[in-house]
């Protein structure tokens, strides 16, 4: 069976904080969220989360989906590398699916926290030490890679050290999970009334 890989592209996005159509307030909570996704979706399945990784790959910085190369200043010839994970329930249910990208050889720690395969990348990344300020950049509806004909929401974001972006993360959430329904214009009409 082949891994499921996160698509690159979006049915609809949003600006990094227009969150008021998702119906879900969870969804609208773990969309908005400056950190501890991981922590939140554990709470919202009662289960410890491990990594599947599908795998970690170098990757020539052209290469990589054109949003990260972007908001990490990627030059032609800078070197990637790129994480894609599940993180699974005990149950074995596919919560989400994650595709983290690293401007490789910029620190040592970068490098062997996105090796890590025994955590989530959050977690390896705060036991690295290393600076775990995020700045969103989307939010919105994309495929779910379980189920391409069913929508799931999904974020996108930075992790920062002084204000310079040093990895990229997009994660997709489990619609059954995290619900990913809109609302409609009527519908929005009637709860301002």
């Amino acid at each position: 069976m082949r891994p499921p890989t996160a698509p690159a592209d979006t049915r609809d996005g949003f600006p990094a904080g227009d969150l008021s159509g998702f119906r879900s307030p969870v969804t609208r909570i773990l969309l908005a969220s400056d950190g501890l996704t991981t922590v939140l979706l554990q709470a919202l399945t009662q289960s410890a989360l491990t990594p599947e990784v599908d795998g970690i790959e170098m990757a020539p910085g052209q290469h990589v989906e054109a949003t990260a190369r972007g908001l990490l200043r990627l030059a032609t010839g800078d070197v990637c590398l790129v994480r894609r994970t599940r993180l699974v329930s005990r149950t074995g249910e596919v919560v989400s699916v994650n595709i983290v990208t690293a401007r490789a050889g910029q620190d040592a720690r970068i490098d062997t926290a996105m090796r890590d395969r025994t955590r989530p990348i959050g977690f390896a990344f705060a036991a690295a030490g290393l600076p775990m300020n995020r700045q969103i950049s989307r939010v919105g509806l994309t495929s779910w890679p379980q189920d391409p004909d069913m929508p799931c929401a999904f974020k996108a974001y930075t992790l920062n050290a002084d204000d310079r972006p040093w990895t990229y993360i997009r994660e997709l959430f489990s619609p059954r999970i995290v619900p990913p329904g809109m609302r409609t214009e009527a519908a929005a009409a009637g709860e301002r009334a």
